[in-house]
């Protein structure tokens, strides 16, 4: 069953459902949903646990492309991502300068960048969330 949670500024939270099984977030009417997310072990590597990423490649030592099962309408969704390991400042980002366009980000696929400090490097775990249309 879908379950829709609207926050409006006017009327609080209204929920609606049907029978689809997904949970869906809206704003003033507006839906996003939560399009994919990944749970993964880069020593192993392996994927641990995903729902809509059909793999993930090593590019090189901290670099990961993360694939998606099937398009996304299109490449403007968000993500959100951890990488844990025993020690140190971990950093999980798009990769790319700071200041022109991701590697890659497209309808299919993203790629990440994982940092210790300033050092890239493999994880223990890798954790990502995508939001989107």
């Amino acid at each position: 069953m879908a379950v829709t949670i609207n926050a409006q500024a006017t009327t609080g939270l209204l929920t609606t459902a049907d029978g689809s099984g997904i949970v869906k977030l809206q704003s003033d009417g507006k839906t996003t949903n939560t399009i994919a997310w990944l749970n993964y072990n880069a020593t192993v590597p392996s994927i641990t646990s995903s729902y809509f990423i059909s793999s993930v490649t090593l590019v090189s030592t901290g670099v990961f492309n993360i694939n998606f099962s099937s398009n996304q309408s299109d490449a403007n969704y968000a993500l959100s991502g951890s990488v844990g390991t025993s020690t140190g400042t971990n950093i999980f980002c798009l990769s790319g300068s700071g200041s022109s366009a991701p590697t890659l980000k497209t309808a299919a696929s993203v790629q990440v960048t994982t940092l210790s400090g300033a050092t890239l490097f493999n994880p223990y775990v890798l954790s990502a969330m995508f939001f989107g249309n």
